[in-house]
Formats: C-alpha cells, sequence, structure tokens
C-alpha cells in the first residue's frame, strides 16, 4: 500500500554493541498514516535494538530520524519519542496490578491534572471513561487491573501509550505510532482474536509497529512486512500488492531454501512399560474433574484444550503450585499428598517449566548461576562441599553449544539476552536436571522458528537418550504433533477422548 508521507521514518540506522557485535546494519523504516507494519526476524536479528532506538532506549551509532518529513534528533529517552510521536508496549507484561484502571492508564502524567496544588481525581476519571469508550475497552475504571484478563490488560497497556502521546503533544486528534513487541505473547487464542479485532478498531486512531514471532498473525493483520536477519533488512512485501505464503517468510528469515526439517525432527518417540505417574480420579472442583491416566517412562503425553478448560490448572497441581480435593498423584509407586510445594515435587522427581522467561530466570544474574540453581548437586566438590567453579561454567558452556545460545560468554547477564536465548537458557537447566518427570508450559512461547528448531530436537533427544516422561500444554498445535505420543482433549474441566500422537498429525493435516 502506498503510505503517503510518513509519520516516522528512520534512514541508515547501525548500531554496534561493545564494538563487536553488529545488532543493526545500514537499516531503513518508514511507517505510515493508519497502518500496521509487520517486523520479523529469528531472535538476534535486531527487532528489539530497532525498536528500542525509535523509543530512545538505546542511541545508534548512525542514522537519519524524519518526524513528519522533518529531520530531527534522536529521542534520548521514552518521553521525548512520544513528543515525536511514538511509544511501545513491551512483551513483558507492563501492568501494576495493585493500581485501579485510571490510575495505571495516568501513572506517569499527574502533573498535567493539578488543579489547587491538588490532584484533580474527577478530571482523571472522565478523561479515563472517555479513553475505554473511544477504544471499546469493556471494563470499569474503578478495577483493580490484577482483576482483568490478559487481552484486556494489554488494551489498557496499548491505551496508555497513545494517551501519552497525546498529553505530551496536548492534542486528541494526533495520530500516534505504537510498538507492540510480541503482543500476543502470553495470550490463550481467542484472547488474541479479542486483541487484534480491538487493534483492527484502533487503527482509525493510531498506527502500530507489530513485532511478532507468529507468521499467520503477521499475515493476517498487517499491511507491509520487513524481515530482519543479522541485523540487516533483507525483505519488504507489501500485502496489499504481493501474495506471500509462511514459507517464503520462513525462508527471509532463517535464510534457508527449506525448513522443512524443521517441523520434521529424525529422533524417534520411545516409551516403555514403566508407569512414573499415576493420576487417579484427580478432583479440584471448579477447575477439573476425575482426571485419570498413566504416564510412563520416555513418553510425551499432550493434554488439550481451550482457554479455561483446566489444562493449566492439571499441570500446576502436578507440579505442586495448587492442591486437588479428591483422587490420587501417584509418582514412581509413592502417592504424593494433597498439598505439596514445588520443592518437594522436585525432590519426587517433578520438574517444572512455566514457559516465562520472567519466573524461570534471574535475569540479573549470569547464565552460569541460572543453570546452577536447580542443579547445584552436579557442581559441589565432593569433601568440602563448596560450589565447584570450573564445573559450573563447564556446565553452562555445555548447554549454550547444546542449544546454540548467542552470548558472548557463559558470564553474560541474561537480562542482555534476546528473547530466544533467554527461553533456551531457562528450558536447557531443566535439560541439564534431567527429571524423571518434566511438565512443560509453552516451551516455546514468543521465539522465532530456529531456536524452536533447537528446542524441539533438544526435548526430543533427551526424552529417548535419558527416559525423561514430559506432559506438554501448549497453544501451539504443531508442537503436539511433533512432540506428544499421545494427546487428552480436555474441555469443561473433563477428558473428552484420547488419540495419538500420528492421529492427531493426520488429523491436523487435513
Amino acid at each position: 500500500m502506498a503510505i503517503g508521507e510518513p509519520i516516522v521514518e528512520i534512514k541508515g540506522v547501525s548500531k554496534t554493541f561493545n564494538g563487536v557485535v553488529h545488532a543493526l546494519d545500514n537499516v531503513s523504516i518508514a511507517i505510515g498514516k493508519n497502518e500496521i507494519i509487520g517486523v520479523v526476524g529469528e531472535n538476534g536479528a535486531g527487532k528489539s535494538t530497532l525498536m528500542k532506538i525509535l523509543v530512545g532506549v538505546f542511541p545508534p551509532d548512525n542514522g537519519e530520524w524524519y518526524y513528519r518529513g522533518k529531520k530531527v534528533p534522536f529521542p534520548k529517552n521514552p518521553k521525548e519519542a512520544a513528543k515525536r510521536g511514538i511509544s511501545i508496549v513491551y512483551q513483558e507484561k507492563g501492568v501494576i496490578p495493585c493500581l485501579k484502571v485510571y490510575q495505571f492508564l495516568f501513572l506517569g502524567h499527574e502533573d498535567k491534572y493539578i488543579k489547587y496544588s491538588r490532584l484533580d481525581i474527577d478530571k482523571i476519571k472522565k478523561y479515563a471513561r472517555e479513553i475505554l469508550e473511544e477504544f471499546h475497552v469493556k471494563c470499569n475504571i474503578e478495577n483493580f487491573m490484577y482483576e482483568l484478563p490478559l487481552s484486556t490488560q494489554k488494551m489498557i497497556e496499548i491505551a496508555k501509550a497513545i494517551l501519552s502521546v497525546r498529553l505530551e503533544h496536548e492534542d486528541n486528534n494526533i495520530t500516534s505510532v505504537i510498538i507492540l513487541d510480541e503482543p500476543t505473547a502470553p495470550l490463550t487464542i481467542e484472547e488474541r482474536r479479542e486483541l487484534f479485532s480491538d487493534i483492527l478498531n484502533m487503527k482509525k486512531n493510531a498506527s502500530f509497529v507489530f513485532v511478532s514471532h507468529i507468521i499467520p498473525e503477521v499475515m493476517e493483520f498487517t499491511d507491509r512486512v520487513h524481515v530482519l536477519r543479522d541485523g540487516k533488512m533483507v525483505a519488504h512485501y507489501d500485502l496489499s500488492k504481493e501474495k506471500i505464503t509462511e514459507e517464503d517468510f520462513f525462508r527471509a528469515i532463517v535464510g534457508k531454501e527449506s525448513l522443512e526439517h524443521i517441523y520434521k525432527p529424525e529422533i524417534k518417540r520411545v516409551a516403555n512399560e514403566e508407569v512414573v505417574l499415576t493420576v487417579k480420579n484427580l478432583t479440584k472442583n471448579g477447575c477439573y474433574y476425575d482426571i485419570s491416566f498413566d504416564l510412563h517412562r520416555g513418553e510425551c503425553i499432550g493434554i488439550f484444550g481451550p482457554a479455561g478448560s483446566g489444562k493449566s490448572e492439571i499441570i500446576n497441581t502436578i507440579a505442586g503450585l495448587i492442591s486437588f480435593e479428591n483422587g490420587a498423584l501417584i509418582v514412581k509407586g509413592q502417592e504424593a499428598k494433597t498439598k505439596e510445594p514445588p520443592h518437594v515435587r522436585l525432590t519426587r522427581g517433578i520438574g517444572y517449566f512455566s514457559g516465562e522467561t520472567g519466573k524461570e530466570l534471574f535475569l540479573n544474574w549470569p547464565i552460569t548461576k541460572n543453570i546452577s540453581i536447580v542443579n547445584i548437586k552436579k557442581i559441589l566438590r565432593k569433601f568440602i562441599r563448596v560450589i565447584n567453579f570450573n564445573a559450573e561454567k563447564q556446565m553452562a558452556e555445555k548447554i549454550v553449544q547444546r542449544l546454540r545460545i548467542k552470548t558472548p560468554n557463559v558470564n553474560t547477564d541474561c537480562y542482555s539476552l534476546s528473547g530466544g536465548s533467554k527461553q533456551k537458557v531457562s528450558v536447557g537447566k531443566w535439560f541439564e536436571r534431567s527429571p524423571d518427570i518434566l511438565l512443560l508450559e509453552d516451551p516455546t512461547i514468543g521465539i522465532d522458528v530456529g531456536a524452536r528448531k533447537d528446542i524441539y530436537e533438544n526435548t526430543l533427544e533427551i526424552k529417548k537418550k535419558r527416559g525423561i516422561s514430559m506432559i506438554l500444554i501448549s497453544d501451539d498445535p504443531k508442537e503436539y504433533s511433533l512432540l506428544c505420543d499421545k494427546i487428552m482433549f480436555i474441555k469443561h474441566g473433563k477428558i473428552q477422548k484420547v488419540i495419538s500422537g500420528e492421529k492427531f498429525k493426520q488429523e491436523l493435516e487435513k
């Protein structure tokens, strides 16, 4: 589509870290009025760096910035970026749960509503109601943020970003440019549809830069798409004029002719007759009812169902995060108690990967410490029981090499890693721990196709070679067909049917 005069345009932007890592190399991008453009690429391709330059978090090494056709300096901070009409909603949840909706919307802008040395609460509430009505956000301004569904919280974050631009310009009619960094990563399929419906309604008031790894979403909801690879803009598609397939995107993103091998791992599934977990008539009222199954050594069972079906509650119960009311949970022949915390379940041989790097990692710790925290016994010296730092480093280096984690070294703090690398460190520590039973919740959420391939291949390898048993829940049906030996369909907290992984794959391909 023709974009006319861009609202924001950057030309020839480059960025190097530590004089060695070329995060961006001569990148240009233009954002027009009332459009949604996509930016895709592998983790480490430069997407996050580009977005942070746009909102003033990082300064570029060189390049030019144009705002409504006029050359201006790059913003030095997000507040300056808002004055240029641009704001960002990050992938990580940016809400403050204990604030009410109207308080969160105007957080940081209270100084504009001071009357007689006091905060004009009535005026703030009135404007908050108008904002929610304008953007069709269905909630009460008196609601606390924690009371709202994730999709509604994300919409309020977007509304807050647009509001920030308006308040900085003191103009309610200005067209904002809002960067959405993986906005759907923490959402269910139903919540994603609802969010995109709302974003399309907001398109008349704002332009959006949509950063995502979920290619079907990018193809469906964006007008134009830019592809980054190794810090360079390698492709640009106008979806209103060109017919582009998923395979075209994958090829541009990864730089390979065929990506079939990513979805066809060669390692065969192996399970034996030894039962490592028996779930018998497990019930928690309001969540799930009479759940029964056996998990064998080396077997992967998927629990498939819509949001609110009870699948998350089942896996959280097995992990020890929530208790059950009736039934039995038998781990390697020993019955677990109704209320048993996660560290006790871990000693029984149950590991739980939540899929959220914010929960899995200490982001201000290096890779070494994040991996060793659940593998401490492996690196203790035999007699004096202190940490062997050489062993700790070697363990981390082994995981970095096996999972192809992009990092200068294993002493790098995890906050500086790309999203895919963080996810690999998170899952890698559990692979190293090798629990008898590994619970996986959205193991590849929000990461690119190349990083997914590495995690899939390593998951299947440890399942075969070490006999680790797994239970998977995911919003990606392909993960079930790749990793699971059988899949249980659950709805309204009850198992509806159980089919083999092969049959599920056949159904998926129809």
